[in-house]
C-alpha cells in the first residue's frame, strides 16, 4: 500500500465499518465516523495553525477519553508522530517531556486542563493548544497569549484537511520511559518498527469487526498501541474502562463482552486472588494475552480455566524493541515442563527478529546457558531520542556480527533445539 503509516488501518475501517463502534470510553460509544471526524478537525487545524517544528511531533495530554483517542488519531493524521503524556505524572516530568520532545502542538482533554496550567507556565516557545473538549477558551487566551489556543469549536472543518505523505522510516510515536537516572528516556518508534508488529498479530489473533478489546494500558505505557491500533485496523471495538473501572477488571471483562484480552500479568495475578478466576467465569474470550512482567505458572494455569474457550499467550519485548517481539503459546500439557521457576516462558520471536544471548563479553553462549538476550530485526526501533550516548550503550554490534542488536537487559537462558527461551 502506497504511503502506508500507522493510521492507514483506520482510515481503512472507517470507510468500511462507518457506523460500527471504534470505541467505548465514558459509558458511550463511538463510531468509525464519528472517531474520524474528531480526529479529522484536529488534524486540520495543526496542520493550519501549529508553529513550525523540527520534532514533526504532537503532544496528548488526555487520560481516557474521546479527546485522547481523537488526538492520537489527528496527530499522525496531521502527519505528526504523537508524545502522550499523563496527568498522574507529576508536573515537572510531564515539563521536562514537552521541552525534550520539541512539541509545538499540544492536545488536552478537560480532566487534564487544571494539571496543564501548572506545565504551560513553564513553556518557552509559543505553541497551538488544542482543548479538545472545551467551548469556552477565551480565560486562556487571556492567561497565555503567546500561544495559539483553540476549543471545540474553534477546529477547522474536516474539509481542511490535507493528507500527508508518510515516509516508513518517520516517526509513529515517541514514549518516554522511566531511566536509571530518574531522566525519561525517549524512544522513537518509527512507522515501519509498529506495522511489523501489526501485520504480525492482527494475522496471527485472526482479529475482525465483531471482535471487542480491552483498552488497560495507558497510553504512555507502549502496550496501549497494541490495542488502539490493532482494534481499529480490523474495525473492531475499542473497549477503554474509567479508572474506578479498572479496579474490579472482572466485571468489566463481563458488561462490555470482551472477546480479547491484554494485560500484564499482576492485573491476572490480582484477579486470582480476589477470586474473580472461577472455572467458566469468561466464556466470550478467545484471546487472552499477557506482556510486561514474568507471568507465574499458576496464574496462567487459573486464568486458562476461567476462560475455556480462549487461546492464552505470554508476550515479551521492551519498548525499542515495539510493543512485543516473542509469543508463547499456552499448552498446560507441556507448560510446567517448559518453564523454569514457575514463570511461562518468553518463547518464541516474532518473524524477522533474530535473537542472542551474550555474556559480559558480548560473546554468544553455549545452548542452555544463561546470559543476556540481544535483539536484531524491523521492529528494532532507531535508539534514544536526542541522547546519542545512551543509544550508543544499548544498541551494539556484538562479537561475530555485521549487524546492530539491542540489548535488553534482560537475562534468559538460550534454548537446546526447538525448545522456547525462558
Amino acid at each position: 500500500m502506497i504511503n502506508r503509516a500507522l493510521h492507514s488501518g483506520f482510515l481503512r475501517s472507517a470507510n468500511l465499518f462507518p457506523s460500527r463502534p471504534a470505541l467505548w470510553v465514558d459509558n458511550a460509544y463511538i463510531t468509525y465516523a464519528e472517531l474520524k471526524l474528531s480526529a479529522l478537525k484536529i488534524a486540520a487545524s495543526i496542520q493550519r495553525y501549529a508553529p513550525n517544528s523540527a520534532s514533526g511531533l504532537t503532544a496528548v495530554f488526555a487520560y481516557r477519553s474521546e479527546a485522547a483517542f481523537a488526538g492520537v488519531l489527528g496527530a499522525l493524521l496531521a502527519g505528526n508522530g504523537y508524545v502522550p503524556l499523563n496527568k498522574t505524572f507529576p508536573s515537572e516530568r510531564s515539563r521536562a517531556m514537552l521541552e525534550r520532545s520539541g512539541c509545538r502542538s499540544i492536545i488536552i482533554d478537560s480532566a487534564s486542563a487544571e494539571q496543564f496550567s501548572e506545565i504551560v507556565e513553564g513553556l518557552q516557545q509559543p505553541s497551538l493548544l488544542i482543548f479538545a473538549e472545551a467551548v469556552a477558551v477565551e480565560q486562556y487566551r487571556q492567561r497565555w497569549p503567546k500561544h495559539t489556543i483553540l476549543g471545540l469549536n474553534d477546529l477547522l472543518s474536516e474539509s481542511g484537511w490535507t493528507e500527508p505523505v508518510i515516509s516508513q522510516n518517520d516517526i509513529a510515536y515517541l514514549l518516554f520511559t522511566s531511566g536509571s537516572t530518574g531522566q525519561p528516556k525517549g524512544v522513537s518508534v518509527q512507522h515501519c518498527n509498529v506495522l511489523a508488529f501489526l501485520d504480525f498479530v492482527v494475522d496471527r489473533y485472526r482479529i475482525n469487526e465483531h471482535d471487542r478489546l480491552s483498552q488497560m494500558f495507558d497510553m504512555t505505557f507502549d502496550l496501549s498501541v497494541f490495542d488502539m491500533f490493532t482494534s481499529w485496523q480490523c474495525g473492531a471495538c475499542l473497549c477503554c474502562p474509567s479508572q474506578k473501572t479498572l479496579i474490579n477488571p472482572g466485571k468489566f471483562i463481563a458488561e462490555q463482552q470482551l472477546t480479547i484480552w491484554f494485560s500484564v500479568p499482576a492485573v491476572a495475578k490480582l484477579m486470582n486472588r480476589m477470586g474473580t478466576l472461577k472455572p467458566g467465569r469468561y466464556p466470550l474470550l478467545r484471546w487472552s494475552l499477557f506482556c510486561g512482567e514474568p507471568m507465574p505458572v499458576e496464574t496462567m494455569k487459573a486464568w486458562e480455566l476461567a476462560a475455556p474457550e480462549s487461546e492464552l499467550e505470554n508476550l515479551y519485548g521492551p519498548t525499542e524493541l515495539t510493543i512485543a517481539c516473542m509469543y508463547y503459546r499456552w499448552n498446560s500439557n507441556v507448560a510446567r515442563q517448559e518453564s523454569e521457576l514457575g514463570i511461562v516462558p518468553i518463547g518464541y520471536p516474532f518473524p524477522g527478529m533474530r535473537t542472542k544471548v551474550v555474556n559480559t563479553a558480548m560473546e554468544e553462549v553455549s545452548d542452555g546457558e544463561a546470559g543476556e538476550l540481544l535483539m536484531h530485526g524491523p521492529q528494532q526501533t532507531r535508539g534514544y531520542w536526542k541522547d546519542p550516548d545512551k543509544t550508543a550503550e544499548t544498541f551494539v554490534a556484538p562479537a561475530g556480527a555485521e549487524e546492530i542488536f539491542s540489548r535488553t537487559g534482560d537475562r534468559v537462558r538460550k534454548p537446546v533445539g526447538d525448545a522456547p527461551m525462558t
